[in-house]
């Protein structure tokens, strides 16, 4: 648990880079979005007016917010989860218009253009899971606890449930999220994962998860994780760990629009697409 593996050590690594629009900068994941037209991949900027904890703020503020990420990201419709750290992933296929909460969960999934997925983090590890031949996609919400408990496993299986998605297809980003050298963590924690020297030392959540989608058969070359600390950059992020709790909340955001331009790679007709 100190020290990387090999097999995720071996793995691609990118910084999100900073577009500064208002009024939510973001960092955004351009690999994806050059290689699949009409996909809108990243987070939001740390900053007290773009802060997007359900919990520090009114529910109008939140709801302002969310509708204001995903107007400016060009997106009629948002959804986002009441996220309880578990493993629970539902589909947002049903979202036309404005904003839709399912319930508790900690991922969401679609296959649909014009929805924008949301979840909110704050060193805790967004995963971006995208099939790019049935257009299908899920954005995760994974901590320690639904990391160790397989939300990365129920993320990838419910693509397949529902929309036929195989792993070997699958492409998936871990974004900014506090890093192994800055996530000292109990041996209870460290035992959830496997670990049984029985002591406490450090933690890196983006390691495991890589290993976690190995072990599931998404090939290697199609997964990448952030560069980004929240906790190093917390000029940049919030993080939960680095602020002894008063962070507040990034919006991690997963969405398909038409190509503006009409060039293929993307779902096209704004309608649900399934396999």
């Amino acid at each position: 648990m100190t020290t990387v593996r090999a097999a995720s050590a071996a793995l691609a690594e990118e910084s999100e880079r900073r577009h500064p629009e208002e009024p939510f900068p973001q960092y955004r994941l351009r690999s994806w979005e050059a290689a699949f037209p009409g996909v809108i991949c990243g987070v939001t900027e740390a900053r007290e007016d773009a802060d997007f904890g359900a919990s520090g703020n009114s529910a109008w503020t939140f709801l302002q917010r969310v509708e204001g990420l995903s107007s400016q990201l060009g997106f009629p419709a948002a959804a986002w989860a009441r996220q309880v750290h578990g493993v629970e992933v539902r589909r947002a296929d049903d979202v036309a218009e404005g904003f839709m909460s399912p319930g508790e969960a900690d991922g969401l999934l679609a296959c649909r253009v014009g929805a924008l997925l949301i979840v909110t983090v704050a060193d805790c590890v967004p995963v971006f899971i995208l099939d790019p031949k049935r257009s299908a996609m899920a954005l995760l919400h994974a901590g320690w606890r639904g990391a160790s408990a397989g939300i990365l496993r129920r993320g990838v299986e419910a693509l397949g449930t529902e929309y036929g998605c195989r792993p070997q297809d699958l492409h998936i980003h871990l974004g900014p999220a506090i890093c192994g050298r800055c996530y000292e963590v109990g041996r209870e924690v460290l035992a959830s994962f496997g670990d049984a020297t029985g002591e406490a030392g450090r933690l890196d959540l983006r390691d495991e998860l890589l290993d976690q989608a190995l072990a599931l058969d998404v090939p290697g070359g199609q997964m990448s994780r952030s560069t980004w600390c929240t906790s190093c950059d917390r000029d940049r992020f919030h993080s939960h760990r680095g602020s002894q709790g008063a962070a507040g909340r990034m919006a991690a955001f997963l969405g398909w629009r038409d190509p503006v331009d009409g060039s293929p790679g993307g779902p096209a007709g704004g309608q649900i697409r399934l396999p």
